[in-house]
């Protein structure tokens, strides 16, 4: 009985599609007014492996590294994050090389600012679309548009928390600046 299930969890991993790659982003950006005018910049790389269930569904998981920073006349800080975030993705259409599709993920990330070495830690859920091509049979080139996005940060310290942030909706500022245009490229095994 337990040789027949290795067997069949065997063939299962074997005719199954299990891909590896990861994707990096760089962005930079102006907030506020021209009085009170800051500037932001972060570079993330995110590696993941994933399993494809068939054309039109995969999951996986990424590991998240970002290093930002954000300067102007009142703040000049940087920060490093790292963490998890589990993903699926539900292509909605396919033509010939190109797929089109949606991915949701949920990240849990902690890390700290480089100088006051200020902990904080982010719980975020965000939908993305995201246009793949097939470069050959196993590598493909990927663009995700990170537009809807639903976080809570928190900054604790030891007297309780000292800040936190609330972020939804709709980020169409992204668009324009970059921000959240992420491209990667996975290896289909």
């Amino acid at each position: 009985m337990v040789t027949v299930l290795f067997a069949l969890m065997a063939a299962g991993v074997c005719s199954a599609q299990w891909y590896v790659g990861g994707a990096i982003s760089y962005g930079t950006q102006r907030l506020g007014n021209d009085s009170d005018r800051a500037r932001t910049s972060e570079f993330s790389f995110t590696p993941r492996v994933g399993y494809v269930f068939n054309e039109q569904m995969l999951a996986g998981v990424q590991v998240v590294y970002t290093h930002g920073c954000v300067k102007s006349d009142v703040v000049d800080t940087s920060f490093n994050m790292g963490g998890i975030a589990p993903y699926f993705r539900y292509n909605v259409v396919s033509s010939g090389r190109f797929t089109f599709g949606f991915e949701t993920e949920l990240s849990v990330l902690s890390g700290s600012t480089v100088r006051e070495r200020q902990k904080t830690w982010s719980v975020g859920l965000g939908i993305a679309p995201v246009v793949s091509f097939g470069l050959t049979e196993h590598w493909w080139a990927e663009a995700y548009l990170d537009l809807f996005s639903l976080e809570y940060q928190v900054m604790p310290s030891e007297n309780g928390p000292e800040g936190s942030a609330f972020r939804f909706g709709l980020d169409a500022d992204n668009i324009l600046s970059l921000s959240a245009l992420r491209f990667g490229v996975v290896y289909r095994f």
